[in-house]
Formats: C-alpha cells, sequence, structure tokens
C-alpha cells in the first residue's frame, strides 16, 4: 500500500523534472521472470526503472542505503534489496533468487556503483549480475540512459532484446564462464547505450 501511496505521490513530479523518451518498450516482457540491467549514473536511474512498469519491481542497492532503521525500513518498502559491495553476499543473493522465483522483476546495475567518469561508456561490470541469470535461468533485458538525468532536461532511453545465457547451461559457474557471460552482458548494454545515443543524436544535438 505504501508503496503505490508513493508511486502516485511521486510520480507525477519524477516525470515534470526528469524528462525522458524510451524506445524499444516492445523488448520489455510484460509478464513472468526477468531481470533489468542498466548503466547507471545516479539514484535517478532507479526511479526511471520503476516507471518502465506499472508494477512494482525490485532492485540492488548498496547496503550504505540501508544504514538506519527508517531507511531500511522505506527503501526495502520500495522494493530494494541490500548488498555488501565489498564481499560475496550470500544472503542478498538468497533475496534476488527468491524475487525471481516469485516471478517478479529484478533490477541489477552491474557497474556495482555510478558511473562518474566521462570517459567510460560503462565501468567494469560485476559478475554478481551474470551469476544470477546463469544460476536462475531467467532472461535479461538490457535498458541503457544515453547521460545523467537532470533536472528539466531531456534523456534518451533505450530498451535493448532479451537474451539468457542458456547456451552455458551445461557448463558448471567457474571463473571462465563467469568472465564470458559477463562479457556478453557487457557487449548487450554496450549496444542499448549506443541506440540511445543515436536515438539522442539524430533528435538534434546534446544540450
Amino acid at each position: 500500500m505504501f508503496y503505490w501511496f508513493l508511486r502516485i505521490l511521486v510520480l507525477p513530479f519524477y516525470r515534470l523534472i526528469y524528462r525522458q523518451k524510451v524506445y524499444g518498450r516492445e523488448n520489455l516482457p510484460k509478464d513472468g521472470k526477468v531481470i533489468i540491467i542498466g548503466n547507471h549514473y545516479s539514484k535517478a536511474d532507479v526511479f526511471m526503472m520503476s516507471t518502465l512498469y506499472r508494477k512494482k519491481v525490485f532492485f540492488l542497492a548498496k547496503k550504505e542505503w540501508f544504514s538506519s532503521k527508517f531507511k531500511s525500513w522505506f527503501f526495502k518498502k520500495l522494493g530494494g534489496i541490500p548488498v555488501d559491495r565489498e564481499k560475496a553476499d550470500l544472503a542478498s543473493l538468497k533475496n534476488c533468487l527468491k524475487t525471481i522465483r516469485d516471478g517478479k522483476t529484478l533490477v541489477v546495475f552491474p557497474e556495482g556503483t555510478r558511473n562518474k567518469t566521462a570517459d567510460e561508456d560503462l565501468l567494469p561490470l560485476k559478475g554478481g549480475a551474470s551469476f544470477i541469470a546463469y544460476l536462475s535461468k531467467t532472461p535479461v533485458v538490457p535498458v541503457a540512459m544515453s547521460r545523467k538525468f537532470r533536472p528539466f532536461r531531456k534523456n534518451y532511453v533505450y530498451i535493448g532484446e532479451k537474451f539468457d545465457f542458456s547456451e552455458f547451461k551445461d557448463r558448471k559457474f567457474n571463473a571462465e564462464t563467469s568472465d564470458e557471460t559477463t562479457e556478453i552482458m557487457r557487449g548487450k548494454l554496450l549496444d542499448a547505450l549506443y541506440n540511445a545515443r543515436e536515438k539522442e543524436k539524430s533528435k538534434g544535438k546534446r544540450k
């Protein structure tokens, strides 16, 4: 109830302040379990992902977001799943797998932190997202923003085609498999990013 109340309250203001143009909506599964991966510039990225669906989505967020009782309650109500980025977090992994088993949508930013440099299209991806997709046999959809969201400035979002790691189903998940699946994920996310930037260029110069 709290989530839907907050969504109804906040969404109009978000759409007024952060103007987004979304392409590739036909690639977004309406039902069934799915992992959404995205590039990451700011906290606003989480809200953008939420606008893609009318249903509630769940997302991985660094444990610092849950540093107090109120913050923990608040972000968990919004669908947040805390993760410790400094070590293998089994509790977080179990929560992600349960979310997927329940048929819910999980959002992961595989860069692991915000990209604060203009020199890198993507930061190196962490292996956790590909491991979750492999372990849960869940399709993945890449969603990329052309740049960081800023108030009252249009941003372009591209949703790529879904993919999975079924070709690895007969292989154990080891360091080599992790590297290969993560590289595939990186390539798909880069394709979505380049498409988002192409859409932006076709609509005029960046302001």
